[in-house]
């Protein structure tokens, strides 16, 4: 008999299914049932024995046909817990979905679903070190930018909203995107707002005197991994490198 059962998202026993998440080696927020119910419209999951692994399975339908995609506002997923069963769970995907598309995490052993699979860069940076040894890692544009980013006076407040962010974006890099429509603006403003009535997300700013905001950046932090979820500069931001300086200040005061 299997040990691995196709459960709806609504009946998942939300206590054994965070617990799985909390105890992973890999820290993803992602993971969790609230976050899961805030970006899915639905999702399924695949668990395996008493949710010793756990494979979430956000799906939407089009058509009269199911689709596991990947949510807006999620990076990665994939399974969860006894990464060893990975495998198993990744061929036991049920076949009424028509067409699969799972970011998996960095823990996920592929073995023979290699061939299906494509290569991605997440860049991570371990803030434990010094600032100076973080700073020698650096790339020679990195470290230009920020020499040019200390030409400018720059202020910081900590007020801001995601509306305004959301705003500054729209004005900015979003005029280029035309596959970002209103509904993904609010979605990330859902978002932002949730994680920072939690307590797990923030905002931090860089102004332009007079009052002008150039640059801005929401992180959320989980388990000791602070992620970047989404950031804006507009053209003076740009121009004085304040998204270089932004995150250095973040690494800084860590």
């Amino acid at each position: 008999m299997s040990q691995i059962t196709l459960i709806e998202g609504k009946n998942i026993n939300e206590e054994k299914w965070d617990s799985c998440v909390n105890r992973f080696e890999f820290p993803l927020i992602y993971g969790n049932v609230w976050y899961l119910d805030l970006v899915c419209e639905e999702w399924d999951a695949l668990v395996y024995g008493d949710y010793d692994a756990i494979l979430p399975l956000p799906f939407k339908s089009k058509g009269g046909l199911n689709y596991v995609y990947r949510p807006y506002g999620v990076q990665q997923l994939g399974v969860f817990g006894d990464i060893s069963k990975t495998e198993e769970l990744l061929s036991a995907i049920p076949a009424k979905y028509v067409w699969v598309d799972i970011f998996l995490n960095a823990g996920n052993e592929l073995g023979k679903h290699i061939s299906k699979s494509t290569p991605q860069t997440n860049l991570i940076l371990d803030l434990s070190r010094s600032y100076e040894s973080v700073y020698e890692g650096y790339s020679k544009q990195t470290k230009r930018n920020l020499k040019k980013a200390q030409k400018t006076s720059f202020g910081s407040f900590g007020y801001e909203s995601p509306e305004q962010l959301i705003s500054l974006f729209k004005l900015n890099k979003g005029k280029d995107l035309d596959n970002l429509q209103e509904k993904q603006y609010q979605k990330m403003t859902q978002i932002m707002h949730t994680l920072m009535h939690k307590n797990l997300g923030y905002i931090n700013s860089l102004y332009i005197e007079p009052n002008h905001l150039c640059a801005a950046a929401f992180f959320m932090e989980w388990k000791g991994r602070v992620t970047l979820l989404f950031s804006v500069t507009d053209d003076s931001g740009k121009e004085t490198q304040a998204m270089t300086k932004l995150i250095d200040k973040l690494i800084i005061f860590r």
